[in-house]
């Protein structure tokens, strides 16, 4: 939540809002399906009508699936979600931000990093060729300068 909410208020500082916020028919279905179907927590209610979102295994079902579809169907445009969704969900983007690289492991106790396979499979979202109109994805990665070269 914190990482959407910071990227919402850089775009509007930025004077950038009209790029991510969804036009008005959008922005009416979107009202329509919140009213109808499920009631969004406020802080993400108001993420989602600037065209933000999040997405992680503390959210409910029925949130998750509103955000993700709505994400589909391009009324969110920056979606902040875990690790977990980026490796179990199908869903495509243009740019995809890797921000921080270690995962909590029970069975280790602590910390450990996303492995390169998964940093792969991450990245696989951006850019797909079905799905992205503008062309070639990009894919940034924001790690400890330590482990860098482990990325690179």
């Amino acid at each position: 939540l914190k990482t959407a909410e910071f990227l919402r208020e850089k775009f509007n500082d930025e004077g950038e809002t009209d790029a991510v916020e969804p036009d008005g028919v959008v922005h009416a279905r979107m009202l329509d399906r919140v009213a109808k179907r499920a009631r969004l927590p406020a802080e993400l209610q108001t993420l989602v009508m600037h065209g933000f979102g999040t997405h992680h295994a503390g959210m409910r079902r029925e949130h998750r699936k509103i955000v993700a579809e709505a994400f589909l169907e391009g009324t969110i445009k920056v979606l902040c979600c875990t690790a977990t969704l980026a490796w179990g969900v199908n869903l495509p983007a243009h740019t995809v931000i890797i921000k921080g690289t270690t995962v909590y492991n029970s069975k280790r106790g602590g910390f450990v990093d996303v492995s390169i396979l998964d940093v792969m499979q991450i990245f696989g979202r951006a850019g797909r060729p079905q799905f992205d109109t503008v062309g070639g994805g990009e894919a940034i990665i924001i790690t400890h300068k330590n482990r860098l070269r482990h990325y690179i």
